[in-house]
């Protein structure tokens, strides 16, 4: 759990469906970006390792909501459920990030449910959308933008996850520790990267970078060196340096930098593969070599003037060398 305090604990069974079919202990809860649950057996290397028997308590980053053990009053302390979750959907990854859970296969129930047991007076999915991108707001930090990129309709949506006060101030209050801490010491396994790609922005055709001076734009000899030659690629689609963001500048097409505003949807740019006609994705697993400015009235990409060798946004083209560009680092898709 995130709380300093480690001597209360969380035990829950494995959720066994009403079948004949044969269980798997070596079973734990976890979750997949944009926080989706899911169960997941334990690496055989890691039972063998440490030896688990299947009597063994398995400690599990995520529990399934509905079905748990815990003291009465603890889990008033940890606050309850967050009153502001609609019906149902999410409530288990924000007890989870509360408490240290512990998974028991000796308890293994048989579940009879079905698969909607409550009457959502909105649409479900978007119930369920705005209750994780609740929790998300609450408990990770900087890597909720992992959760809005990998859902990234709900940046575009503006979704309103209500007042966040009382939420906020309850973390304070039980002093809980970061996500990062829980990434590292409960679910090292989760691939979270905090940015999608990082380093030199490289031209294809020219073999030249992407430079800051001062507050503006170049285009120079590339240099691994050269702080102002780093660039990240975040989640939330922004190439970013430092507090500055790549942004079209003027009607001529031109670049410039901007203080970077995490939704700004002026200032985001999607990296992609391009085949014609404009936009269709390519088949083949080319790297996402196109750099595409979302916002404009005719989305354009970014591009090299090769005479002049200014930076600067043009109409789309698959084929033109100079609409081509790799980072030096890729960490997701």
């Amino acid at each position: 759990h995130f709380n300093q305090e480690c001597d209360s604990e969380l035990v829950i069974p494995i959720f066994s469906p009403f079948s004949y079919m044969t269980v798997d202990n070596f079973q734990r809860g976890i979750f997949t970006w944009p926080m989706n649950f899911g169960w997941r057996q334990i690496p055989q290397e890691v039972i063998e390792k440490n030896k688990i028997k299947e009597t063994d308590i398995i400690r599990c980053p995520v529990m399934a909501g509905g079905l748990f053990s815990i003291d009465k009053k603890y889990f008033f302390e940890l606050g309850t459920y967050d009153p502001g979750l609609d019906v149902w959907g999410g409530e288990n990854m924000e007890i989870s990030f509360k408490v240290r859970h512990c998974l028991t296969p000796a308890s293994l129930p048989a579940w009879l449910g079905n698969d909607n047991p409550y009457s959502f007076p909105k649409d479900r999915v978007r119930t369920v959308e705005r209750n994780l991108a609740r929790v998300a707001e609450v408990w990770l930090d900087e890597y909720k933008e992992l959760f809005y990129g990998h859902a990234y309709h709900l940046v575009l949506k503006n979704l309103d996850v209500g007042d966040l006060t009382q939420q906020i101030q309850l973390r304070k209050k039980l002093q809980c520790k970061s996500f990062r801490w829980y990434l590292e010491n409960v679910y090292p396994d989760l691939e979270a990267p905090l940015v999608k790609a990082s380093g030199l922005l490289v031209n294809v055709a020219m073999a030249r970078c992407i430079t800051v001076e001062n507050t503006t734009l170049a285009f120079e000899a590339c240099d691994v060196n050269d702080k102002n030659q780093k660039f990240n690629y975040t989640w939330l689609r922004l190439i970013q340096h430092r507090e500055l963001c790549v942004t079209p500048a003027g009607a001529a097409g031109t670049l410039g930098l901007r203080r970077c505003e995490g939704r700004s949807r002026s200032l985001t740019w999607l990296a992609r593969a391009l085949a014609a006609p404009y936009l269709k994705p390519s088949l083949s697993p080319l790297q996402k070599d196109h750099i595409v400015s979302e916002h404009l009235q005719q989305p354009a990409c970014l591009e090299v003037d090769p005479s002049h060798k200014a930076l600067r946004v043009n109409a789309c083209d698959s084929a033109n060398p100079y609409q081509k560009w790799q980072f030096g680092n890729y960490y997701a898709d």
